[in-house]
């Protein structure tokens, strides 16, 4: 009896490890594949935030040459060269969101060709295919947990809405103004326009750094925003557009100077979208 029961012990141990062994080799098959998700999303969210500024760019661009500075021309071509570059990258991607990419790439195919010579329907266009990348961004950016409930991370939410959006209407807010400075002439309006931009800039921008200011109080390791600078350089552009377009129906700024000054700004709240991109990469990389 003894031998038989220590023969059924035995075979309860065996079986016992063997179905660890099984659940071990499953949790860490999930954990592989979770990790491979996120880090395919993550690198979709890379080329979304390439892809938005850059859209952005060839809005700014295309409309100051069909108001008449020719000078951003060469830009033009160049910017389009760029985003031809893109969305061959996007056409290799493997993605949940396939459908929505194939969208946004076949817009881009009707784009890029720039049938329109009315100014207002290049801007809706535009605006609708960036209104539509931000979209899949921030689809993407929900599919999965990204943070994985790590307070260290807790910021991201306000990186995929506040940070995109203030980035977004400061794009709106380039192309519109320097359209104005090309024709150096505004109506009534487009000065209404521009005020609603610069009133969304500067609620969305004040949300985003308010957080991020809390957020790096908090976790001082993660100081790497340089919240300071690019706080400063935003306002910067904020006075621009009042100073230089909406006081003033004939602005004396030049369409290149203007693009410019926007263009820092937009960088600067696109650099906080860089940042969160550059701390989500080694999180994912040192876990598994």
């Amino acid at each position: 009896m003894d031998g038989l029961h220590g023969v059924t012990l035995l075979a309860c141990v065996a079986t016992l490890t063997v179905i660890g062994l099984a659940f071990y080799g499953m949790h860490r098959r999930l954990l592989r594949q979770k990790q491979a998700r996120i880090q395919t999303n993550i690198r979709q969210l890379v080329l979304l935030r390439a892809l938005l500024a850059d859209l952005q760019r060839h809005r700014g661009l295309s409309h100051a040459v069909l108001c008449g500075d020719t000078s951003m021309s060469q830009d033009l071509a160049n910017m389009r060269q760029q985003l031809d570059r893109h969305i061959r990258d996007a056409q290799t991607l493997s993605s949940n969101q396939r459908e929505a990419w194939n969208s946004l790439i076949d817009h881009w195919s009707r784009l890029r060709e720039g049938h329109s010579a009315d100014p207002a329907n290049n801007l809706a266009q535009h605006h609708l295919i960036i209104r539509n990348s931000i979209f899949l961004m921030e689809d993407v950016a929900s599919e999965v947990d990204l943070s994985e409930g790590r307070a260290a991370l807790a910021y991201l939410p306000c990186i995929w809405r506040e940070v995109v959006q203030a980035a977004e209407w400061a794009g709106q807010a380039r192309a519109l103004g320097t359209g104005i400075a090309a024709a150096g002439q505004s109506n009534v309006e487009q000065r209404v326009r521009l005020r609603f931009l610069y009133q969304k800039i500067q609620l969305l921008a004040d949300t985003a750094f308010a957080t991020l200011h809390r957020h790096t109080a908090e976790h001082p390791q993660r100081d790497a925003f340089r919240l300071a600078q690019r706080e400063q350089v935003v306002t910067s552009f904020l006075y621009c557009i009042e100073q230089e377009l909406l006081g003033q129906e004939q602005p004396h700024i030049a369409a290149k100077s203007y693009f410019q000054r926007a263009t820092q700004a937009i960088d600067e709240l696109l650099a906080l979208v860089d940042t969160a991109l550059a701390q989500l990469q080694p999180e994912q990389n040192s876990r598994y």
